[in-house]
């Protein structure tokens, strides 16, 4: 049996994407964060972020690109049905509230 199939026979559970679904956005702000404004501190990131809506497109878009990245493994690549059920389902909920922020 390949690595993976063994792998994924662990990962493959709802349960398991959603956890990744959530945990992925929120290393991939700080990475973010830290790598184009780390030399605001939170609350100067916040002002920044509240002062224009042009100001909140990348920091709220970015972090959901690993979670899009991860979707087209763990669908197209690897089949991981159930995963990819608890991923797409937190990226819609995480989607939501970035789409209305950016109105």
């Amino acid at each position: 049996m390949k690595l993976m199939e063994k792998w994924g026979k662990r990962m493959d559970f709802t349960w398991v994407g959603v956890v990744s679904g959530v945990v992925l956005p929120v290393i991939a702000f700080f990475i973010f964060w830290q790598i184009k404004y780390g030399e605001k501190d939170w609350e100067q990131l916040y002002y920044y972020i509240t002062l224009n809506s042009a100001n909140r497109n990348d920091l709220l878009i970015f972090p959901l690109l690993p979670n899009l990245v991860l979707f087209y493994f763990t669908n197209f690549q690897w089949r991981w049905d159930r995963f990819t059920l608890g991923i797409v389902a937190t990226t819609v909920i995480l989607a939501v509230p970035t789409v209305i922020a950016l109105i």
